[in-house]
């Protein structure tokens, strides 16, 4: 399956279709326009991610959504997949008719693109993955035989994973 990496909370708000919109700066692949992809969120926190939770208005939109606090949310896993539905370069009038929630989640710029994501479907569980830039190939069975066989003894599906933040 083919998988993009996503910052959280951009990822969880995706797979939980509170995102409908993923802005990059480059398009999407037309192979995968209509297809349905995996979201998984990065294994790190960038201080912008930190930076939106102090923000008023993210943070009422934030909070409307039932997601836990930043640090609470999975990193480092597949969270789910979407329908890529299409992908278009991010006009003025665009702009214009995105939501103030959408536009917050995102990084909205003339120019850029936005990703349109249709079909959010969260999986029951995050599996671990080690991810990739842009685009990536994933096998779940993968992640699920070493959730399974992890010899780690100190790792705990409930245990919140180590942070670095990244600056």
């Amino acid at each position: 399956m083919k998988v993009i990496s996503i910052w959280q909370p951009y990822a969880s708000l995706a797979v939980h279709g509170h995102k409908v919109v993923e802005t990059r700066g480059w398009p999407a692949p037309k192979s995968l326009i209509g297809k349905t992809i995996g979201i998984a969120s990065t294994k790190n926190i960038q201080a912008a991610q930190r930076q939106a939770f102090k923000d008023d208005a993210f943070r009422y939109h934030f909070d409307q959504t039932g997601l836990p606090e930043l640090v609470d949310l999975p990193h480092g896993c597949v969270l789910g997949t979407v329908q890529l539905h299409s992908c278009d370069v991010i006009t003025e009038e665009d702009l214009e008719d995105i939501t103030e929630a959408e536009r917050l989640f995102g990084w909205w710029e003339v120019g850029r693109y936005a990703w349109r994501l249709r079909y959010p479907r969260p999986f029951p569980e995050p599996i671990p993955a080690k991810g990739a830039q842009g685009i990536w190939n994933w096998d779940p069975h993968v992640g699920l035989e070493e959730a399974a066989t992890r010899k780690d003894p100190t790792w705990s599906q409930d245990r919140r994973p180590h942070l670095r933040l990244v600056e």
